[in-house]
């Protein structure tokens, strides 16, 4: 049961130099912004503990896995470029409803609504320029926050009725990474980032790595493909939440 509450953490993240949009990395003028929704079909695998006092379980879970419990799954990337400095902003927010009938003497059924959710903010400077190529360096800090409630329906044999409980954490990693990006042609240009974090301030350890390829429809919009891994390594006051979470992104992005 709690492997599937807690894996409902698809998301989150993305690198906070995730999904650029295909263009020219050619200097600019003025502000450029980009808008990326975005979803991230990973699936989980490590430790997870969300009811202090219970040892964490091992935990390997498929997308389709998470799948079937997924209430809803928003995620949204945005970035502020102007000349060489860039503004990386990045939020998730994950529901996951999972339930099971237990049947036991005194238990009937057990019920935990999961969510997880991130923000992520970085500022970065351009470190290397070419005409079809660009390097950022970039410093930042992301939130997380997990909550799980428990109901559990007790047998009427018993007078309890349901029983109602609720646990928490959160926490900021601070982050620093590098990402880049290449424009193979016209329309297509290959990126990716590699990021670490925590250091023991949130998470004992953070990072991920993440490479793929967008394809400009227009000058305002186009299409992104990815896949990322991310690691994060948390524990604090009876929560567990030591995971690795692999998986491709798909995602829209508006360019103005």
């Amino acid at each position: 049961m709690t492997p599937h509450l807690s894996a409902t953490v698809l998301a989150i993240f993305l690198a906070a130099a995730l999904l650029p949009a295909a263009g020219p990395a050619a200097a600019q003028t003025g502000w450029e912004f980009k808008v990326t929704p975005y979803g991230w079909m990973a699936g989980l695998d490590g430790d997870l503990g969300t009811v202090p006092g219970l040892p964490a379980q091992d935990v390997s879970l498929s997308f389709g896995d998470i799948f079937d419990d997924l209430d809803y799954g928003l995620f949204l990337f945005a970035s502020a470029r102007n000349g060489p400095w860039v503004v990386f902003l990045d939020s998730s927010s994950v529901q996951t409803t999972s339930s099971s009938s237990v049947n036991g003497p005194d238990v009937a059924s057990v019920e935990v609504e999961s969510r997880t959710t991130t923000l992520a903010l970085a500022v970065g400077r351009t470190v290397s320029q070419t005409p079809v190529s660009l390097v950022d360096a970039y410093i930042g800090a992301r939130a997380w926050w997990l909550d799980n409630d428990f109901t559990v329906r007790t047998q009427p044999s018993t007078g309890q009725g349901t029983l109602r409980k609720k646990t928490d954490a959160d926490w900021i990693d601070p982050l620093i990474g590098i990402s880049g990006q290449y424009q193979a042609a016209p329309s297509w240009t290959i990126f990716g980032n590699a990021e670490v974090g925590g250091f023991g301030l949130g998470a004992d350890l953070e990072w991920s790595v993440m490479a793929g390829a967008s394809y400009a429809l227009n000058d305002w919009f186009g299409l992104t493909m990815a896949w990322r891994h991310l690691a994060v390594d948390y524990g604090e006051d009876g929560i567990t939440y030591d995971v690795h979470q692999s998986g491709p992104l798909l995602g829209a992005t508006f360019r103005f």
